[in-house]
């Protein structure tokens, strides 16, 4: 199957994902989608969503805005 000959160039390093897109007419964007799916499927180290620590204004609690303003007014 061409999608399972894509994914196997590309991790076996041999081409790049330009080369594979120009090669098989398909666009750049899909080709790292297919990689990415078969990343996430197979690979107990690839997370397809990664968890961020939330960095919101909301959840930055007063005290810790006073320490950072704190800490800045000490750094200049």
């Amino acid at each position: 199957m061409v999608k399972e000959r894509i994914i196997c160039e590309y991790l076996s390093v041999s081409k790049t994902v330009q080369m594979l897109s120009e090669e098989y007419g398909m666009s750049r964007n899909a080709i790292n989608h297919l990689i990415s799916r078969h990343r996430s499927k197979f690979s107990p180290t690839f997370e397809a969503h990664p968890i961020l620590p939330a960095m919101s204004r909301k959840k930055t609690t007063e005290e810790t805005t006073e320490k950072l303003l704190q800490e800045n007014r000490e750094l200049r």
